[in-house]
C-alpha cells in the first residue's frame, strides 16, 4: 500500500527536488523531466509537470519504482546515502575526447571553482571549460572521474519521423558498437547539429508536409568537423520522391545513398565508406 508524503508544501518541494536530482544524475536533461515522468507513470502532460515542478505529493512506492528503474537504492534516491553510479560523459581537452563519469552538483552545493561544466545534448553530456559554455545551459560538476583506457564509440544521429524505423536503425547500429541516438523531428536535429556531438548522421530524405532533408544535409556539411553522412530514401519507386532530386542532393552534399527498407550491413558499410571508423572520427575526403 502506498504511503503518501506528509501534506506540507515544504516536504512536497523537497520530494520534487529529489526526483529532479535523480533524473539529472542519470542523464535526463531538465527540459525532458516532465515528459519522462509522464511516460514512466502514465500521467498526462499537466500532471507530470505538477509532479516535477509543483507541490504535489510523491509516495514511497513511486520513489522505489524510480530507484529500481535507475539501479539505485531507495536510500540513495531519498538522499540518505550518496549515489555512487555517476553519469557517463566525454571530457574534451583540445582535440582529445576522454571517457569519464561525472556527479552533478546540487543547487545548494557551494563550489569555490567551476572550471569545468557539463553541457547536455541528445541525452549525452560533454564536459568543457566553463568559459566555453558562456551563454549556454550547463550543469555544475561536483565530482569527475576520468576513465582508464576506455574507448569512445563513434556517435551517430539517426533521423526518421517514423519512430519505429529510427529506433530499429539505432538498435542495429548499437549492436555493431556504435552509439546511436534517434531523432524524430527535423527541428530537434537541426538544434543539435551545431553542438558537434556526432561523428556521423543517418537522415531520411522525405520529411512531413512534402519537405525534404536538404536543410539537414546542408547543416551537417556546414560544420567545420567532417561527419559521415548517409541519406535514406525508400519512396523513389512509387513516385513520392523524385530520383533526380535525391541523386542531386546526395552528390551536392557528398552523402552515401541507402535504400529503404534498410539492410543493416549496407548501412554500416555506407557509414564506413564515408569515413566513420572505430574511433568515431570521420576521415577527411577529397572534394
Amino acid at each position: 500500500m502506498s504511503t503518501p508524503q506528509p501534506p506540507d508544501d515544504e516536504s512536497h518541494s523537497q520530494a520534487a527536488q529529489l526526483v529532479r536530482a535523480l533524473l539529472e544524475r542519470h542523464g535526463i536533461p531538465k527540459h525532458r523531466h516532465s515528459s519522462f515522468i509522464g511516460e514512466f507513470f502514465g500521467l498526462s502532460r499537466a500532471a507530470a509537470h505538477q509532479r516535477v515542478n509543483k507541490s504535489t505529493a510523491w509516495t514511497v512506492d513511486e520513489f522505489q519504482q524510480l530507484a529500481d528503474r535507475f539501479g539505485e537504492t531507495l536510500a540513495e534516491v531519498l538522499g540518505a546515502t550518496t549515489p555512487h553510479s555517476g553519469t557517463d560523459a566525454v571530457l574534451r581537452v583540445g582535440a582529445l575526447q576522454i571517457g569519464c563519469r561525472v556527479w552533478f552538483a546540487r543547487e545548494t552545493d557551494d563550489a569555490s571553482s567551476d572550471a569545468l561544466v557539463a553541457m547536455e545534448s541528445a541525452g549525452s553530456y560533454v564536459v568543457v571549460p566553463a568559459t566555453a559554455a558562456v551563454g549556454q545551459e550547463s550543469l555544475r560538476i561536483a565530482r569527475l572521474e576520468v576513465g582508464h583506457g576506455k574507448a569512445i564509440a563513434p556517435r551517430v544521429a539517426v533521423f526518421d519521423d517514423e519512430r519505429d524505423v529510427a529506433n530499429a536503425l539505432c538498435a542495429h547500429l548499437r549492436s555493431a558498437g556504435i552509439d546511436a541516438v534517434a531523432y524524430y523531428t527535423a527541428e530537434d536535429l537541426l538544434a543539435d547539429i551545431p553542438q558537434g556531438l556526432f561523428d556521423g548522421y543517418v537522415i531520411d530524405w522525405l520529411l512531413p508536409n512534402n519537405q525534404t532533408a536538404v536543410p539537414l544535409l546542408a547543416a551537417v556539411r556546414h560544420q567545420p568537423k567532417r561527419s559521415a553522412l548517409v541519406l535514406l530514401t525508400g519512396k523513389t519507386r512509387n513516385g513520392s520522391a523524385d530520383p533526380a532530386e535525391v541523386a542531386a542532393a546526395a552528390s551536392s552534399f557528398k552523402a552515401q545513398l541507402v535504400e529503404k527498407p534498410v539492410q543493416p550491413p549496407f548501412l554500416l558499410s555506407a557509414l564506413v565508406t564515408d569515413g566513420l571508423d572505430a574511433t568515431g572520427r570521420a576521415a577527411p575526403r577529397s572534394a
